[in-house]
């Protein structure tokens, strides 16, 4: 029976666990308390008092590192309410930054909204900052964009906006530190603006996010539910985690570059949502198997068809297309 560790407090949480028992699987459901406990609730839920400190291992067989040890499962979820806090307390909300443009170096502060809509104003604002001369930091927090969302990134990306996912922040005076939390690089920038979707006065962490359903993570095996969602969407939500962590993990083919072919121009490092393309020692592009999540983002965006993915080639899809007209 395939165990699934749910982090999380609230009924939230619970119901994610009781999905997983509901779809044939063993729920560990990790609760802060004062003290390690493991309690069987009814239902089949186990309820161990802890804390998730780190995941380790592949999906299908994972070890949760807890304050007090380990557990053995095939996948995480983590059930939070995703509350984002500023950047710095004088941060100005981000509305304003749809009335005036300010100039310099702007940071702009995207993690955990706004919505859909928002996030296209300020990207659309960042391009016109940029056209302006200012410098544009965008700490974000992990987005799936698509259509018309993903060219506007594209273009805040080639003007020069620099997009952080930050694992923390830290002031030094009227220096900002940045620490990516994918490459672990730290960045100083000295801003003259910081708007802060956290400032806005009503919550809108998570509303409207661009992917609706559970949020795959950098960590493949590791899923995240929103729990500020109305009850029908949480229910919702619930069931999809459940059954994306009981699902058997399907192999993974990672993305592949044809140096021949390659003629360096950084595209793919620039629009990875996993960071995983990267320039080697040759000057030419390489794929990072340990990050690419096979998304096909880099397939579709190479100029000179360098990169591949197994199973995407126009001939691949072409045999299986037909395939599945012929019945076989």
């Amino acid at each position: 029976m395939r165990a699934v560790v749910v982090s999380g407090e609230g009924s939230a949480a619970a119901m994610v666990a009781d999905e997983v028992v509901r779809q044939g699987g063993r729920a560990i459901l990790l609760r802060e308390g004062p003290r390690s406990c493991a309690l069987r609730q009814p239902g089949g839920i186990e309820v161990v008092a802890s804390r998730l400190i780190a995941v380790k291992g592949v999906p299908g067989s994972m070890l949760a590192v807890l304050e007090d040890g380990e557990l053995e499962c095939s996948s995480v979820v983590i059930v939070n309410d995703l509350h984002i806090s500023s950047p710095r307390p004088p941060a100005e909300p981000l509305r304003n930054l749809f009335r005036t443009l300010p100039a310099g170096t702007v940071v702009l502060d995207l993690r955990g909204g706004p919505d859909r809509g928002g996030r296209a104003q300020a990207l659309r604002a960042a391009i016109a900052m940029l056209d302006e001369g200012s410098e544009v930091v965008v700490l974000t927090d992990e987005v799936l964009a698509y259509g018309r969302d993903e060219l506007l990134y594209r273009q805040a990306q080639r003007d020069g906006a620099m997009f952080i996912r930050p694992g923390s922040l830290e002031w030094s005076g009227d220096l900002l530190k940045i620490a990516d939390a994918v490459t672990g690089d730290v960045i100083s920038v000295r801003p003259t603006a910081v708007l802060s979707e956290s400032e806005v006065e009503e919550h809108l962490a998570d509303q409207g996010t661009v992917s609706m359903g559970p949020s795959a993570t950098l960590r493949r095996g590791v899923l995240r539910v929103r729990a500020n969602l109305l009850d029908d969407e949480l229910a919702t939500e619930a069931r999809a985690a459940a059954t994306l962590a009981l699902r058997p993990p399907s192999p993974l083919h990672p993305a592949e570059v044809d140096e021949t072919q390659c003629s360096a121009c950084l595209t793919c490092v620039r629009i990875c949502p996993f960071s995983a393309p990267y320039m080697n020692g040759s000057g030419k592009a390489s794929v990072d198997p340990g990050r690419c999540r096979a998304c096909g983002k880099c397939v579709a965006a190479c100029a000179g068809k360098a990169i591949t993915i197994q199973g995407s080639t126009d001939q691949e899809l072409d045999a299986r297309i037909m395939a599945a007209m012929e019945g076989r």
